[in-house]
């Protein structure tokens, strides 16, 4: 055998069994519903959602960095539009992020496995998730992005 290391095998089964507690993103974007919109899109800059929760941390509504460019630039008007274009757009950042948040997302559970997260993707058309406990204490976020980072192991 040489020296190289071998790199694991990728088993779909196997990946799909997995629950979201190994792959969900623990180090997520909170913020209070009275934080304003200029303190989310500073935040989204390396994000792609942010969550919204009470001082204990129960979920209170989510934002997605899809939800802020729509609300900014409506779809019919773009192609691509990047972070920097939001950040220029006239729009009054001192609202606080309550007015624009969906109070019901659409949750995942820490227990959920990896391929019914998928199914919940596809057939929403929903790429970010807040993940939350039993009590509704936001512990994580899953995303299109939290596969590719799962997918890069087997890449390397």
């Amino acid at each position: 055998m040489s020296g190289e290391e071998e790199k694991p095998k990728l088993n779909i089964i196997k990946l799909s069994k997995m629950p979201l507690r190994l792959i969900m993103e623990k180090d997520f974007l909170r913020l209070s519903p009275d934080d304003k919109i200029e303190t989310l899109i500073k935040g989204l800059e390396h994000r792609t959602c942010a969550v919204i929760t009470d001082e204990n941390g129960k979920l209170l509504g989510f934002v997605s960095i899809d939800e802020v460019v729509n609300l900014i630039v409506p779809p019919s008007d773009y192609i691509l539009v990047g972070i920097d274009a939001i950040k220029e757009a006239h729009f009054d950042w001192e609202r606080p992020v309550k007015e624009i948040m969906n109070p019901r997302p659409i949750t995942l559970s820490p227990s959920d496995r990896l391929g019914y997260a998928l199914e919940v993707m596809l057939e929403t058309g929903v790429k970010q998730f807040p993940v939350v406990d039993r009590g509704r204490k936001v512990v994580g976020t899953f995303s299109a992005q939290s596969i590719v980072r799962l997918l890069r192991v087997f890449a390397r």
